[in-house]
């Protein structure tokens, strides 16, 4: 979990030589000038940094979606942003279905392979347990064949989250983050200040601290596996 809003426009007042908003939030949505200033400039700096990854680990949800007899097509949740497709698990349901992952099928694949069976079979009740997911043209997945009972499909997806607004709310960035949230709204402040050699001075760390949040992220394997073939070894004699 990350910083409140209230937090980090303090560290950004701070750097500023201005005055700290109270540590209560009071008047936290009444403020003007440098303070109202400062809480803009930290949700331009969250804003920039979530948009320079779409699948940062702190964005991830896993979500459940019920399924409903004879209804093919469900909608992502109103704060997806992009979806990990290999990720789709269809539960048992009191030991009628075996749980596993439901393999993915593109609308083209699922449009000239499946749906017609779909569409002829599908009686407003269903046919039978989903075995897999298709994509569609919108914000939406399918499953195939239409199921026919209340089953339960869990998948990961990428959230977009909502600016801050409360002086309570936090942030989904990492605690130990807040400085890079800091250096970039320091690049703003420092333009309104017209002062572009400070804001070049932040530019330049704040996109060096994004560079390391994608290193420490991103780019660093979870596991790493032995690519090392062996082979038995024979007793040779020498003639």
């Amino acid at each position: 979990m990350g910083s409140t809003y209230l937090t980090l426009v303090n560290k950004v007042l701070v750097r500023l030589n201005e005055v700290p908003l109270d540590l209560a939030g009071d008047g936290f949505e009444s403020v003007r000038n440098m303070q109202a200033l400062a809480k803009q400039a930290i949700n331009n700096s969250i804003r920039e940094i979530l948009q320079r990854g779409q699948e940062w680990p702190f964005l991830k949800v896993t979500y459940e979606q019920a399924l409903t007899a004879g209804t093919s097509k469900y909608s992502f949740p109103s704060n997806f942003s992009t979806v990990d497709w290999e990720s789709f698990y269809i539960k048992s349901l009191n030991s009628i279905n075996t749980p596993g992952i439901l393999p993915i099928l593109s609308f083209d694949a699922y449009n000239r392979n499946y749906r017609p069976s779909d569409d002829t079979n599908n009686t407003g009740s269903g046919i039978a347990v989903p075995n897999f997911v298709f994509q569609t043209n919108e914000e939406k997945f399918g499953v195939t064949p239409v199921p026919n009972d209340t089953y339960t499909v869990e998948y990961v997806y990428y959230q977009t989250p909502d600016d801050l607004t409360l002086y309570s709310d936090t942030t989904v960035i990492p605690l130990r983050f807040d400085h890079v949230i800091v250096d970039g709204a320091m690049v703003h402040m420092m333009s309104f200040r017209s002062n572009e050699q400070s804001s070049q001075l932040h530019k330049s760390a704040f996109e060096d601290g994004i560079k390391n949040i994608r290193r420490l992220l991103l780019e660093a394997p979870l596991s790493v596996s032995s690519t090392m073939i062996t082979s038995r070894n024979y007793n040779k004699s020498i003639i």
